[in-house]
């Protein structure tokens, strides 16, 4: 009985972590990234993408039920957005936020989402690409 209580205390006593703390490093993984610079191009664009969400979100909202191919609509809307979205190279956190919207505007589309899908910009995140690039 004793031993059990020995071996409690120590794993008691070794998961307290009575360290001093480095106020530095934990400052610094708390503050988040700074915002991107935009230019003028990037905000319209950006602003000509959030038109197309909604335009998509509006389209969606009287659908019940999933179609492969989608509504024309959808189909036409989505194609516009793409369009929008790759006229200026926008920041790639700003990019994957607004396909991730678009993706569920589209979610009863299944062509629409696929498509969208695709351009997503994970693959270049992971390769390091600069996010304010």
């Amino acid at each position: 009985m004793s031993a059990a209580l020995l071996v409690a205390a120590c794993v008691l006593a070794a998961g307290c972590g009575g360290g001093k703390r480095n106020a530095g490093t934990h400052k610094a993984a708390a503050t988040a990234p700074k915002a991107c610079h935009l230019s003028a191009a990037q905000k319209d664009a950006i602003a000509r993408a959030r038109a197309d969400i909604r335009r998509l979100q509006r389209i969606q909202a009287p659908l019940h039920t999933f179609s492969q191919r989608g509504t024309p609509a959808q189909e036409r809307v989505t194609g516009q957005f793409l369009t929008d979205l790759t006229r200026v190279k926008l920041p790639i956190d700003t990019r994957a936020t607004l396909i991730h919207k678009a993706k569920a505007a589209v979610g009863l589309c299944g062509l629409c989402f696929h498509g969208l899908e695709a351009e997503e910009p994970v693959v270049s995140g992971h390769l390091g690409e600069p996010r304010c690039s």
